[in-house]
């Protein structure tokens, strides 16, 4: 089938957003774009919720209850003995990605910030100055008291917790079919109460809050809102698609997805502002991460926000423009290979998308850690440095082999524009579909043409078909997709680059009987020279001599 361009329109809902919703604040020329910011944490708080300060709580509003301030006839706690242990605080000293996956499969929400501390200044990685990296990584949560400590993972009890809801969310089942306490859902209890007592708690700590909307509501509010980001193409702001955003206030915490127009909507309501939290792990599996030394995904904190709702609009000039951008280039990559029939790539990457200009990379790392082309740290930094031009640091490697071992490494800044990001993401994704292919041994010769060459090479050396055929591929598809997503961006394909010419799979994809979905069909793991593509080409058309023509049109094959 002839390679053909796309024009896609593109319909807009437009809908009246309640004004109580927040707005992330336009662009400032005066800030530094496209960098990441490190958390600040201020003074520690007073915990309202251990059990201590809810039993004090307890005894001043009963002798408010004594005064006739207000009345419950019965429904309320016997006395404070029955305000016992509902939760832990604790903290898991978590050393790889093993243990910390072991404990999100348990639907534990884990934070690398203490919880029980005032952020002075929000931002996109912390910097725990009482702890060595190079060992491991504290991170916070709040568990059941029933909870099932994984062996060995080494943890603290930092405070013993009297939750009156859920601290994930009221009566939600969890992932794992569990279920959290509930101390609002006692018979006889009121429920009144029991908040009346969390104010009592929040008053007594210095941390109470008017729990105050229009019209002096005080009804929980569920809080939802868009994602978006700046399409400097269209010069509109795209939906960013199948992201996760999480609110928390204290202990409490929520989730939700954003759907095809961007929109979300958490799985809990708050009598008081929250903090917000875009998480870019996909619904399709993928994440992205913000370095090669990041022990977790990228995460985009707004800081606390109107129990409403929140609105993320990610410009140019914030890291969450090129997490967001990467994420809806990927989602774009999954669609078109299920419409085009090419096969998908593993659906849990991990995506490192950097800032700045540069080279890209999709080393697959996590997949052939321990073959013959990843054996050694020493490799892997070799690698980085001769296919991406990036030193990484020999006290840091560790952290990259410990905890994320990426797929794939995309040079995303915002320089680039949208459709540049796409290309190249489309790019690297191409690769990530042949090596689900193609396998390990195949792209083990890759990586080391790469390592003992330097980026492409000349073509000449050990497995240079391995990376000929691959380059070819990868510059090839990239340029069909980026032409049915920006029709008038012709920037992104050189017909004869380099030495691998990827001109020549579109000559063939112009031929009357091959489609593109064929194309990826003969990269096989034994299609390693260009003349046994030739080979596989021909079976999928009655046009060998065209195949050959378009072929030796190239005068610099290796």
């Amino acid at each position: 089938m002839a390679r053909t361009v796309i024009v896609a329109c593109v319909i807009f809902s437009c809908e009246k957003e309640e004004p109580q919703i927040n707005h992330s604040p336009p662009p400032l020329a005066m800030e530094e774009p496209d960098t990441l910011r490190q958390i600040k944490l201020g003074k520690k708080l007073e915990n309202p919720y251990s059990v201590v300060n809810m039993r004090r709580a307890y005894a001043n509003l009963i002798k408010k209850l004594e005064k006739g301030q207000k009345g419950y006839d019965s429904q309320i706690l016997k006395d404070s003995s029955e305000i016992t242990t509902t939760d832990y605080y604790v903290k898991f000293w978590v050393e790889n990605d093993e243990q910390k996956q072991l404990l999100l499969a348990d639907s534990l929400n884990l934070s690398e910030i203490p919880l029980d501390v005032e952020i002075e200044q929000e931002g996109d990685y912390y910097v725990d100055g009482d702890t060595q990296i190079q060992e491991g990584q504290w991170l916070y949560a709040s568990v059941v008291k029933d909870y099932e400590f994984p062996d060995g993972i080494t943890f603290e009890k930092v405070e013993d917790l009297f939750l009156i809801e859920p601290s994930n969310v009221e009566g939600e089942e969890e992932e794992n079919g569990s279920k959290t306490t509930a101390i609002a859902g006692r018979t006889g209890i009121s429920k009144q109460f029991l908040l009346d007592l969390e104010d009592e708690a929040l008053r007594l700590t210095g941390n109470f809050e008017e729990a105050l909307g229009p019209q002096e509501d005080k009804s929980k509010k569920t809080p939802e809102g868009y994602v978006k980001v700046h399409n400097t193409v269209t010069n509109k702001l795209d939906p960013v698609v199948g992201v996760k955003v999480k609110t928390r206030r204290w202990f409490k915490w929520a989730k939700g997805w954003t759907n095809s127009v961007g929109q979300y909507k958490v799985n809990r309501g708050y009598r008081r502002d929250v903090h917000y939290t875009v998480v870019f792990k996909n619904t399709k599996g993928f994440k992205i991460w913000p370095s090669l030394v990041s022990i977790s995904s990228a995460r985009y904190r707004a800081g606390k926000r109107s129990r409403y709702g929140h609105n993320f609009d990610f410009y140019t000039n914030s890291v969450g423009w090129r997490w967001a951008t990467v994420n809806n280039a990927t989602v774009k990559y999954f669609n078109y290979c299920s419409q085009m029939g090419v096969d998908q790539p593993h659906n849990n990457l991990r995506i490192v998308a950097l800032g700045g200009t540069g080279y890209s990379s999709a080393p697959m790392l996590r997949r052939v850690w321990g073959y013959a082309g990843f054996t050694s740290r020493s490799k892997v930094s070799t690698f980085f440095a001769k296919a991406n031009g990036i030193t990484v640091a020999a006290n840091l490697l560790w952290i990259m082999y410990k905890y994320i071992l990426p797929d794939i490494l995309i040079r995303a800044g915002s320089s680039k524009g949208t459709d540049g990001v796409f290309s190249t993401t489309f790019h690297e994704l191409a690769h990530a579909s042949h090596f689900k292919k193609v396998g390990n041994g195949y792209w083990i010769k890759y990586i080391n043409y790469i390592i003992t060459y330097g980026a492409y090479g000349n073509g000449h050396g050990t497995n240079s078909g391995n990376c000929g055929i691959g380059e070819m591929w990868g510059n090839y598809f990239s340029a069909v997709l980026t032409d049915k997503e920006f029709p008038s961006s012709n920037n992104y394909f050189n017909k004869d680059e380099d030495w691998y010419n990827p001109g020549f799979l579109e000559d063939v994809d112009n031929l009357p009987d091959v489609s593109t979905k064929e194309i990826f069909e003969c990269l096989k793991s034994t299609t390693d020279t260009f003349t046994d593509l030739i080979a596989e080409l021909k079976t999928k058309t009655t046009y060998d001599e065209k195949v050959d023509n378009a072929f030796y049109s190239y005068p610099d094959w290796p």
